[in-house]
C-alpha cells in the first residue's frame, strides 16, 4: 500500500495539491509521519496552482481553504486537518445535502 501524505488548497472550486509517499518519510515521536512540504513555499515560490491550470498569480497561499494530511503509523490512519473555513464555506451546503438525504 502506498501511502500518501501532503498539502492542499481548494481554489476556484479545484482541488490543489502535492504528496509524498510517507514511506520516504519517518515518523515523530508520537507516531505521525507529515511531509516536508510547506504551503508558502509551493504556492508563492514554486506556484502549484499552475499544475492545475489555474492562474493566480500573485496571490497569497492563505487566501485559499487549506489543509495537510498526515498518517500515524501506531494506528494506521490518516489524519486530515482542515481550515475552518472550509465548513464556513462549505459545511452549509454539505449539511443541506446530508438532511435531503
Amino acid at each position: 500500500m502506498n501511502i500518501k501524505v501532503g498539502i492542499f488548497w481548494f481554489a476556484e472550486n479545484i482541488l490543489v495539491f502535492k504528496a509524498q509517499s510517507a514511506i520516504d518519510l519517518k515518523p515523530d515521536q508520537l507516531g505521525f509521519i507529515d511531509s516536508t512540504l510547506q504551503h508558502q513555499v509551493e504556492w508563492e515560490d514554486n506556484n502549484i496552482y499552475q499544475l492545475f491550470s489555474l492562474m493566480l498569480d500573485n496571490t497569497d497561499y492563505y487566501n485559499f481553504p487549506r489543509g495537510r494530511v498526515v498518517f500515524n503509523v501506531d494506528q494506521n490512519t490518516s489524519y486530515v486537518y482542515l481550515d475552518k473555513s472550509f465548513f464556513n464555506i462549505y459545511g452549509n451546503i454539505l449539511w443541506q445535502k446530508l438532511l435531503k438525504q
